[in-house]
């Protein structure tokens, strides 16, 4: 043990005598390379995000990922080069370094792997993209970024949660942006004394109102249920997947007041009392 802190001071000692040597001509160049290569490497990902994008049709999450990683290995190759310039033993430092990776890996970090691998496989699968609108693990929101540990998503309230990747890996997830269109399902209740007919009518005629919703997807009204209070029915339409909550929206208010126009009966929940005396 006494052997390996000498030779780990040592080794401090020679590192620290090799800074004492650095001349002002090392430090400028180092400087300088670090700075012009900072710049190319902005310039290449850059590049090669807009290529993968525009040429390619990559999306861009994968391509994030991409970009990210070979960031990742142009900045650690410019970093050795600058630190060559200042003549650090650079054979010793990529030793040091992978001897340091093999020792964290062999602690045991599972979840750490499988957050890495489940990013990768996020990205590859092509399950949800930067922006789009999803629920994972319980959590509703767009998505804003995809790192080697996390996925994280803006929600409506414009609060931030961090969902980790082999959590999102492992649960359902539910992209609502994916597809063009989507249905708004309204359900409501009518009274039994009501004409349904009368108050699928009303509905449809909602529906055919509205500019937004679809017309070649014919909006259609289905029986649902006979509930305790009320007779249950379902409207559905379709809609642009951009316009889905300020529609549906619409939608609501005017079969609310349309079926209101028509007198049509939306009952409250009702319960009959008994009080036996004894």
């Amino acid at each position: 043990m006494a052997e390996e802190v000498k030779l780990t001071l040592a080794e401090i000692n020679r590192y620290l005598d090799m800074v004492t040597t650095i001349s002002l001509e090392q430090i400028v160049l180092s400087l300088a390379a670090l700075v012009i290569g900072y710049i190319i490497i902005k310039i290449i990902s850059g590049q090669i995000e807009r290529f993968g994008e525009k040429d390619l049709k990559i999306p861009k999450l994968m391509m994030l990922q991409i970009t990210r990683a070979i960031k990742i290995i142009l900045y650690f190759i410019l970093v050795m080069i600058a630190l060559g310039i200042l003549g650090f033993d650079i054979n010793g430092i990529i030793i040091s370094i992978t001897a340091a990776i093999s020792l964290v890996l062999g602690f045991g970090l599972k979840d750490t792997i499988n957050n890495i691998a489940s990013g990768i496989w996020i990205s590859a699968s092509g399950a949800y993209d930067l922006e789009d609108e999803v629920t994972i693990a319980g959590q509703t929101g767009v998505v804003k970024n995809v790192s080697i540990m996390a996925t994280e998503l803006k929600k409506i309230d414009n609060s931030r949660v961090m969902i980790p990747n082999g959590t999102v890996w492992n649960s359902a997830i539910i992209n609502v942006t994916k597809m063009d269109k989507r249905m708004i399902a309204v359900e409501y209740g009518v009274g039994y004394e009501t004409n349904i007919n009368d108050a699928i009518s009303v509905a449809l005629a909602v529906a055919d109102s509205h500019p937004k919703l679809h017309k070649e997807l014919k909006p259609i009204v289905r029986f649902r249920e006979m509930a305790e209070s009320a007779v249950i029915l379902q409207l559905r339409v379709w809609v642009d997947t951009d316009d889905y909550y300020p529609v549906k929206s619409d939608v609501l208010k005017a079969l609310f007041e349309k079926l209101g126009e028509a007198d049509i009966n939306i009952p409250f929940p009702q319960r009959d009392i008994h009080i036996i005396e004894k």
